[in-house]
Protein backbone atom coordinates (compact mmCIF):
# COMPACT_ATOMS: atom_id res chain seq x y z
CA UNK A 1 0.00 0.00 0.00
CA UNK A 2 1.91 3.38 -0.79
CA UNK A 3 1.86 6.54 1.33
CA UNK A 4 -1.66 8.23 -0.50
CA UNK A 5 -3.72 4.93 -0.52
CA UNK A 6 -2.62 4.82 3.15
CA UNK A 7 -3.65 8.29 4.28
CA UNK A 8 -7.00 7.99 2.30
CA UNK A 9 -7.70 4.81 4.04
CA UNK A 10 -7.10 6.66 7.57
CA UNK A 11 -8.78 9.05 6.54
CA UNK A 12 -12.08 7.31 5.88
CA UNK A 13 -11.69 5.09 9.20
CA UNK A 14 -11.23 8.34 11.37
CA UNK A 15 -14.68 10.11 9.74
CA UNK A 16 -16.06 6.07 10.21
CA UNK A 17 -14.88 6.10 13.57
CA UNK A 18 -16.16 9.90 14.57
CA UNK A 19 -19.34 9.77 12.77
CA UNK A 20 -20.37 6.72 14.82
CA UNK A 21 -19.24 8.11 18.32
CA UNK A 22 -21.78 10.96 17.27
CA UNK A 23 -24.55 8.72 16.80
CA UNK A 24 -23.91 6.81 19.47
CA UNK A 25 -23.58 9.83 21.84
CA UNK A 26 -27.07 11.50 20.68
CA UNK A 27 -28.73 8.06 21.07
CA UNK A 28 -27.46 7.99 24.75
CA UNK A 29 -29.24 11.14 25.64
CA UNK A 30 -32.86 10.39 25.44
CA UNK A 31 -35.56 10.39 27.89
CA UNK A 32 -36.46 6.74 27.16
CA UNK A 33 -33.11 5.16 28.07
CA UNK A 34 -33.01 6.75 31.80
CA UNK A 35 -33.18 4.57 34.62
CA UNK A 36 -36.58 4.43 36.40
CA UNK A 37 -38.13 3.02 39.33
CA UNK A 38 -41.43 2.09 38.06
CA UNK A 39 -42.75 2.05 34.68
CA UNK A 40 -44.67 5.36 33.37
CA UNK A 41 -43.00 7.37 36.00
CA UNK A 42 -42.07 10.53 34.00
CA UNK A 43 -38.24 11.56 32.91
CA UNK A 44 -36.82 14.09 31.00
CA UNK A 45 -34.04 15.02 28.40
CA UNK A 46 -33.47 18.83 27.90
CA UNK A 47 -31.09 19.09 25.04
CA UNK A 48 -29.70 23.29 25.07
CA UNK A 49 -27.46 24.66 22.46
CA UNK A 50 -25.93 28.18 23.00
CA UNK A 51 -26.04 29.65 18.79
CA UNK A 52 -24.59 32.87 20.69
CA UNK A 53 -21.31 34.83 20.54
CA UNK A 54 -21.10 34.60 24.54
CA UNK A 55 -21.31 32.05 27.08
CA UNK A 56 -24.23 31.05 29.56
CA UNK A 57 -23.76 30.93 33.43
CA UNK A 58 -25.77 28.92 35.29
CA UNK A 59 -27.51 31.26 37.80
CA UNK A 60 -29.99 27.99 39.45
CA UNK A 61 -31.59 24.60 37.75
CA UNK A 62 -34.64 22.62 39.97
CA UNK A 63 -36.22 19.46 38.99
CA UNK A 64 -39.43 20.38 41.12
CA UNK A 65 -41.09 18.17 43.93
CA UNK A 66 -40.01 14.42 44.34
CA UNK A 67 -36.86 14.94 40.98
CA UNK A 68 -33.59 14.65 40.96
CA UNK A 69 -31.18 15.38 38.12
CA UNK A 70 -29.11 12.48 36.40
CA UNK A 71 -27.40 14.61 34.64
CA UNK A 72 -27.51 18.52 35.91
CA UNK A 73 -26.91 21.58 33.91
CA UNK A 74 -23.18 22.33 33.20
CA UNK A 75 -21.77 25.81 35.51
CA UNK A 76 -20.95 27.13 31.98
CA UNK A 77 -22.56 26.25 28.82
CA UNK A 78 -19.89 27.91 26.26
CA UNK A 79 -20.89 29.65 22.69
CA UNK A 80 -21.61 27.04 19.91
CA UNK A 81 -21.97 24.16 22.97
CA UNK A 82 -24.65 22.25 23.80
CA UNK A 83 -25.46 19.97 26.78
CA UNK A 84 -28.23 16.91 27.98
CA UNK A 85 -29.71 17.07 31.14
CA UNK A 86 -31.65 14.64 32.22
CA UNK A 87 -34.02 13.97 35.03
CA UNK A 88 -36.37 11.00 36.71
CA UNK A 89 -38.87 11.98 39.20
CA UNK A 90 -39.53 8.43 41.14
CA UNK A 91 -42.44 7.31 42.59
CA UNK A 92 -44.01 10.44 41.33
CA UNK A 93 -46.64 11.23 38.50
CA UNK A 94 -45.06 14.73 36.88
CA UNK A 95 -41.72 16.17 36.64
CA UNK A 96 -40.63 19.84 35.70
CA UNK A 97 -37.08 20.41 35.19
CA UNK A 98 -35.46 23.73 35.08
CA UNK A 99 -32.23 25.34 34.26
CA UNK A 100 -31.55 29.31 34.35
CA UNK A 101 -28.80 30.98 32.65
CA UNK A 102 -27.04 34.45 32.40
CA UNK A 103 -26.33 35.15 28.28
CA UNK A 104 -22.85 36.67 28.97
CA UNK A 105 -21.69 38.94 32.23
CA UNK A 106 -24.16 41.27 31.75
CA UNK A 107 -27.00 40.25 29.84
CA UNK A 108 -30.59 38.81 30.30
CA UNK A 109 -31.39 35.83 31.76
CA UNK A 110 -32.41 32.62 29.47
CA UNK A 111 -34.96 29.97 31.29
CA UNK A 112 -35.35 27.00 29.92
CA UNK A 113 -37.77 25.04 31.28
CA UNK A 114 -40.24 21.67 30.47
CA UNK A 115 -43.11 20.56 32.52
CA UNK A 116 -43.82 16.50 31.65
CA UNK A 117 -47.29 15.44 33.03
CA UNK A 118 -50.31 13.20 31.66
CA UNK A 119 -51.81 15.42 29.50
CA UNK A 120 -50.20 19.03 29.42
CA UNK A 121 -46.15 18.54 28.49
CA UNK A 122 -45.29 22.39 27.93
CA UNK A 123 -42.27 24.97 27.89
CA UNK A 124 -45.10 27.75 28.80
CA UNK A 125 -42.30 29.36 31.80
CA UNK A 126 -38.93 28.88 28.73
CA UNK A 127 -38.39 32.61 27.46
CA UNK A 128 -35.88 35.28 28.26
CA UNK A 129 -36.05 38.43 30.13
CA UNK A 130 -34.02 41.42 31.59
CA UNK A 131 -31.51 43.84 29.96
CA UNK A 132 -31.20 43.20 26.24
CA UNK A 133 -33.35 40.17 25.88
CA UNK A 134 -34.88 41.71 22.53
CA UNK A 135 -31.51 41.30 20.94
CA UNK A 136 -31.72 37.09 21.60
CA UNK A 137 -34.86 34.96 21.00
CA UNK A 138 -35.05 31.02 21.74
CA UNK A 139 -36.64 28.29 20.26
CA UNK A 140 -38.27 24.42 21.10
CA UNK A 141 -38.73 21.26 19.98
CA UNK A 142 -40.35 19.14 22.10
CA UNK A 143 -40.20 15.23 20.15
CA UNK A 144 -42.21 13.02 22.61
CA UNK A 145 -44.39 13.86 25.83
CA UNK A 146 -45.70 12.19 28.66
CA UNK A 147 -44.14 9.78 30.71
CA UNK A 148 -40.69 10.13 29.17
CA UNK A 149 -40.09 13.17 27.15
CA UNK A 150 -37.21 14.65 24.87
CA UNK A 151 -37.05 18.18 24.09
CA UNK A 152 -34.69 20.42 22.37
CA UNK A 153 -33.95 24.81 22.81
CA UNK A 154 -31.88 26.17 20.87
CA UNK A 155 -31.14 29.96 21.90
CA UNK A 156 -29.56 32.95 19.51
Amino acid sequence: MNTTTRRITAGIAALAATAGIGLGLAGAANAGTMPVTRPGEPTIAMTITNHTDKPEYLLGSTTGQGGQWVNAPQRVLYPGASETVTAVAPFANSLTANAQYRIGLFGPTANYEIENMKGNTNTAMSGIWGPHAQNYWMNHNISSRYPMVNVGFDQW
